[in-house]
This record gives C-alpha cells, structure tokens and sequence, in this order.
C-alpha cells in the first residue's frame, strides 16, 4: 500500500471513538487504579475525573489549531512543514521511543496478571511472546483492522467495567469515600496532572489525524472518547474505593480481579473473575496494538517510507525485548509510575500544544513576511 493509498484510507467516527475509549479505559486492567487509590486515598475517584477534563480542555485546543492551520495533516507532518525534516524525524523518534516503552509497560504487565491469577506455571516468555504475535498481527492490518476490532471489543469493555461495578453494590460502603478530598485538594489535583498521561488518545488523533473519514468529526470523535472513558474511570474508582477501605485499595495492583472476586449472586455465581480475565486479553490486544501501529505509522511518515507494514514484527519483537528487561513486575511497576506515567505528560500534551502554536505562529509569520 502505497502512503498515498494511507492517506486516503478512512475510519469511522464511531470506530475511532471505539478504539480511543478502548484504549484509555483498558487501565481499569493495569495499575493505573493503585495508583490514583494511593495518591488521593478516599478522593481516588477524583483524579481521572480532573486528568479527564485537562485532557479535554488541551484536546480542544490542539484540534483547533490543526483543523483551522493544518487540514489533513498528522502531528509529523506539521513539524516537517513548520520546521523541516529534520526536526520531523527527531519528533518522530521521541513518540515512537515513548510508544515502544508504553507498549512494553502494557505487555509486561497484562502478562504479570495472567500469570499470576490462572497461569502460574506458565513461563512468562510464553505468555508474552503470545501476546506480541497477537499484537504484530492485528497492528499489520492498519488502523482500520486496530478500529473496527475495538468497535467490536469496546461494549464488552464496558458491560464489563459496569457490570463488576453495580454487581458489587451489596459491599458498597459510601462512608469509604469520605473525607472528601482525601490526601488534600492539592494532592489530589496534582495526581491528576501526574497520570493525565494514561489519555494518550489526544496524541493518538494527532496522529491519525489524516486517517479520519471526516476530519470536521474528530472532535466530536476526541471528546465522545475522552468523556466516555473519563466517567468510566471515575465510576470504577468510586466503586472500588467503596468496596475496599482507601488504604486497602493501594494494596493490590489488580484491582478489576480483586473487585470481581467480591462478586456474589446467591449460591450459584460465584467466582466470576475469570469472565474479566478474558476482558484482560481483549483489552490488552488491543491497547497494544494501537501504539505498535501508531509506533509504525509515525516512522514511516517521517522517513517517508510507502509504507508501514514491514517494521511492525521488528517493532514489535523491540517491545517485548523492553518488557522483559526488568527483572521482576515491581520494577515494571517504579518505571510506569515513576517516569511513564508521571512525564508522559510532556509528550502526550506538551509536545502537540508546543509544536501546533509555534507551527502556526511560524507558517503566519512566514506568510505575512511573503506580504511584504
């Protein structure tokens, strides 16, 4: 396929509203939720609620200044035209580098949970290296597979993160979630801010920008998405920390499976946590095949390559290279807390906002200098 043929190749709006929710809510899976549970305590719930409207509101601006400055044109685009390919292609490694670590994070994690709830005995190098080949074949399909797979896969999700809500209602103490602000309204808005990083779904539509059957409706695709995935976080933490004491909830990193172990219906359902360890593999395929695809499709829009296809199994043997390097998942754990999540901020906001306004104030400058 040649990059024109890409260029062209258009998705949905309800696809890639699908594939942005996905991908932001599969964090009820992962760590995410200890780590808002420990840095708000009885106020966990709140900090994707402030994470979510930040992300909006950054949203809001950088889809302006792209639909308004830069029709049609992906984030890389707009750095090679603004200031060369150069400066193109070293955005461009930033954004695959911090993609491949994401990916890395996600596979090394969603593999400590498989292991450690249903396949104990089972060599982690098996259980990751299934999820990479899964991961390579779905990303090789382009965004429009990566889509129309989460178009399907994301009301499972989310009957899922609903279901394991309200069916653990009868454990449900409200006084859980008080005091109010927790560890403060201040520790509470800065966690916020520090894992606002989980939306990189504003950096991914910087991305497939291009991609968009109608670019008038990735707004409306950035902020269904956002919206969506913001109350479901916000409905989750707010349950989890009902059910479990605040300090009870920062000790356990699989808090989906803690959370359905608590699930009792009569005598006869029970121990329905395997059901969400299914929704782990589903979410996981396709959490990671958004960044392996978007790893791909960034480089070859940089280097201007036909197209993306051939470096998705190299990128993807690159990852589960990365996720294997850490000797054990606590290790994993310091590195997504301590410099995936607390600075990916830098790159899923800061870097589209900077490049977007300095991008338009040059190509204005250069416009009215050509007046002159």
């Amino acid at each position: 396929m040649s990059q024109q043929v890409q260029a062209k190749a258009s998705v949905g709006a309800k696809e890639l509203t699908a594939m942005m929710t996905l991908f932001v809510a599969s964090s009820v899976f992962l760590n995410y939720p200890q780590y808002a549970a420990e840095s708000g305590l009885e106020a966990g719930w709140m900090v994707p609620l402030i994470s979510g409207v930040l992300t909006l509101v950054l949203f809001l601006i950088v889809e302006g200044v792209l639909r308004r400055y830069f029709p049609g044109l992906d984030i890389v685009e707009v750095t090679k035209r603004a200031f060369g390919s150069f400066a193109a292609i070293l955005v461009a490694l930033l954004i695959v580098v911090y993609f491949l670590i994401d990916t890395a994070t996600v596979v090394r994690e969603f593999t400590a949970d498989v292991i450690t709830t249903v396949l104990p005995s089972t060599p982690i190098l098996v259980v990751s290296g299934l999820f990479t080949v899964v991961m390579c074949t779905v990303a090789y399909y382009g965004l429009e597979g990566v889509a129309r797979l989460s178009y399907f896969v994301q009301p499972i999700l989310i009957i899922g993160i609903l279901g394991a809500c309200v069916l653990t209602m009868n454990w449900w103490h409200p006084v859980q979630l008080l005091p109010l602000w927790g560890t403060g309204p201040v520790s509470v808005a800065f966690a916020g801010v520090r894992f606002s990083s989980i939306f990189i779904n504003v950096l991914l539509l910087c991305v497939i920008y291009p991609h968009a059957h109608d670019a008038g409706s990735l707004r409306a695709v950035g902020v269904g998405s956002i919206t969506v995935a913001t109350l479901l976080l916000t409905v989750f933490m707010a349950s989890l920390l009902m059910v479990f004491p605040a300090h009870q909830a920062t000790e356990s990193p699989f808090a989906m499976y803690q959370l359905g172990r608590m699930i009792r219906i009569g005598r006869w359902v029970q121990h329905v946590e395997s059901i969400f360890v299914l929704m782990w593999v589903m979410a996981a395929v396709v959490k990671m095949s958004i960044t392996l695809w978007g790893a791909a499709y960034i480089l070859s829009s940089a280097f201007s390559w036909p197209t993306f296809r051939p470096i998705v199994p190299g990128l993807g043997l690159l990852a589960l290279s990365l996720c294997l390097w850490p000797e054990d998942v606590a290790e994993v754990g310091l590195i997504d807390r301590n410099y995936v999540l607390s600075w990916g901020w830098t790159l899923v906001f800061a870097l589209p906002l900077l490049i977007v306004l300095l991008g338009t104030l040059r190509s204005t400058n250069h416009r009215e200098g050509r007046r002159v």
